[in-house]
């Protein structure tokens, strides 16, 4: 990382991915809702990351959109599978 800026993005990053898994498997608020946020906050906050380190604004979006993506669902996914998984005895 070249910047402390781009630390803060990181560091916003894991905390948007923490929020989508508690908040998936506590049953804050709708699934979709959870995705959504999730989705936009891990996209804009990549975005930025990349951006604060040099790279161009495409170079940025692209990794925003891929990298945001992949860790929101991979999130939601392993949030789900837990919590279906709860409920049932071994």
């Amino acid at each position: 990382m070249n910047s402390p800026l781009s630390l803060i993005f990181f560091a916003l990053f894991a905390a948007v991915l923490v929020w989508m898994y508690l908040a998936i498997r506590r049953n804050w608020m709708s699934p979709a809702f959870i995705i959504g946020a999730g989705l936009s906050g891990t996209i804009i906050t990549m975005l930025l990351m990349s951006v604060s380190q040099g790279n161009e604004i495409l170079h940025g979006v692209v990794n925003g959109v891929v990298i945001g993506t992949v860790f929101s669902l991979a999130t939601f996914g392993i949030a789900t599978f837990f919590s279906k998984r709860e409920g049932k005895t071994a």
